[in-house]
């Protein structure tokens, strides 16, 4: 089994978001390590937050689910039936 790359390895590459991913791995382990003092675990957890913003940052978007109206209205323009009206639409409002 081959061992995962290293951090620089991967910054070679110039592949950010998958630097950005490797780097928060290596701060997290540093932040679990026995070996880290109060004052290191305080600036490490600071890069850590910056680095997950980061990443957040150069994700794509999650798909988002509707809500159960959207979803029915989208039902209901792919078979090519009217979209559902609201309460305030039939009172003429």
């Amino acid at each position: 089994m081959a061992a995962d790359p290293s951090l620089s390895e991967i910054a070679a590459t110039g592949d950010r978001l998958a630097t950005l991913e490797r780097l928060r791995d290596h701060l997290a382990r540093e932040i679990e390590s026995s070996q880290t003092t109060a004052r290191d675990l305080a600036a490490l957890s600071r890069q850590l937050q910056q680095v997950l913003a980061e990443i957040a940052e150069l994700r794509p978007p999650a798909e988002t689910k509707g809500t159960p109206l959207d979803e029915l209205n989208a039902r209901r323009a792919a078979r090519g039936s009217a979209p559902a009206r609201t309460a305030a639409t039939k009172a003429g409002r």
